[in-house]
């Protein structure tokens, strides 16, 4: 059977995240189409007590609000290692962690007091003094159940493991002796797999996409995912697709939107008066403070390419689809401001109970779309949904120093 994952996410216990309600993000799963979602912070004291409060385990490691739901959980957190890669520069990895069951997220967390974490936000900070530290409390994870999966988070972005943030060339630069047990790598909203097989180390591991989504919103949750095909729905069977052979497609945003695409500074950084932005390698320093632009994925992932000297052949094909949100692209056709607005909403739920959810109607064909949502949309709408799904957009400008970029649809 074929599952929709949207496996990374966070509380209102992260910072810059609202109020979140599991009943709000069960309603916008279903209207997505996302079978799965990861719970995010659910080593969070305060969260963990309200996610065993709400959830029940229906299968195996596999959790949801009602024994009748068809939309379920995984228990999720993300969390940041942080240990020094010389001398004088310390590097801070946001990595995702998922866990089997309540008890190993509870034995985990008293793991962190042996490491002194203050387990008070929803992205906990794990401190080390040298690499090998880092690599000995992964294995120590693994070693309270071997069930715990262990992937790094948007692996580009500046916080990412290969990101523009005190840089390195290879994962054993901060992973140590654990590299060889990663199996998986997480896109991030800047980059996607024609652009990671650039990098010889990423050939050798499968890619998962994500939402990291800090918010309930139906633009947000599932705005990336990866479609999987699982014997059975269990958590083992779903870490075993997701690291073996299972993985059918992941959907990415076009990295052209993501906030870290293009190198530069954006307006109001050291006061600038404008954005200063750039896609050229020759030149990254901003021609007004002249400082180094913050440097973007489509420049770290070509230094990368020539810095990693690994003979590793591009093995498979990666599978995937660059998507929008279905209610930013309803906004966009009919240019309106506000994707909450009463007409987007009431078009989007229309096309929603035509397709079955979003995600369904990202797999229906072109001729599915014409005929089944001719009838209602106008001509302009109708078009503008088929481009995206034809994949006919970009961005432009891209997004650079935490910045999203601009959608320009060709209709």
């Amino acid at each position: 059977m074929l599952l929709a994952l949207d496996l990374h996410s966070h509380s209102g216990y992260s910072g810059g995240v609202g109020k979140i309600s599991l009943k709000k993000i069960k309603e916008s799963m279903d209207k997505k189409g996302i079978d799965v979602f990861g719970t995010g912070d659910c080593l969070h004291p305060f969260w963990l007590n309200k996610l065993m409060s709400n959830l029940i385990e229906v299968k195996e490691g596999i959790f949801a609000l009602s024994p009748k739901d068809n939309k379920y959980f995984i228990l999720q957190t993300e969390i940041v290692l942080t240990a020094p890669i010389t001398k004088n520069r310390r590097k801070s990895v946001h990595t995702v962690l998922l866990f089997p069951s309540f008890s190993t997220a509870e034995k985990v967390i008293n793991l962190f007091r042996n490491y002194g974490v203050k387990n008070t936000i929803g992205r906990p900070f794990v401190t080390f003094q040298s690499t090998e530290e880092v690599s000995d409390f992964l294995f120590t994870l693994k070693a309270i159940d071997p069930l715990i999966t262990i992937f790094p988070a948007h692996i580009m972005t500046p916080d990412g493991i290969f990101g523009s943030n005190n840089p390195i060339t290879y994962l054993e630069d901060f992973f140590g002796e654990y590299t060889e047990n990663i199996k998986l790598l997480e896109t991030g909203l800047s980059a996607d797999p024609e652009m990671l097989e650039k990098i010889p180390q990423c050939r050798e591991r499968n890619y998962i996409s994500n939402s990291d989504c800090h918010s309930h919103a139906i633009h947000r949750i599932g705005r990336e995912f990866t479609l999987v095909e699982v014997d059975e729905i269990s958590y083992p069977a779903i870490v075993k697709a997701l690291e073996g052979n299972g993985i059918v497609s992941t959907y990415e945003f076009n990295p052209r939107e993501g906030k870290f695409y293009a190198s530069g500074h954006r307006k109001g950084k050291y006061n600038h008066p404008q954005h200063f932005y750039t896609e050229d390698s020759e030149n990254l320093i901003c021609p007004h403070c002249k400082k180094p632009y913050t440097k973007g994925v489509k420049h770290r992932i070509e230094e990368l390419s020539k810095a990693q000297k690994l003979n590793i052949p591009i093995k498979k094909e990666r599978k995937f689809k660059r998507i929008i949100p279905l209610v930013e692209v309803i906004a966009h056709g009919l240019n309106v401001k506000t994707l909450t607005s009463k007409r987007v909403i009431s078009i989007y739920e229309k096309i929603v109970e035509i397709a079955g959810s979003e995600v369904a109607l990202w797999l229906k064909s072109i001729d599915f779309i014409e005929k089944e949502l001719s009838p209602f949309l106008d001509d302009k709408l109708l078009k503008t949904i088929i481009s995206v799904h034809k994949g006919e957009f970009t961005f432009d400008p891209p997004g650079f120093d935490g910045e999203y970029g601009k959608l320009k649809i060709f209709v």
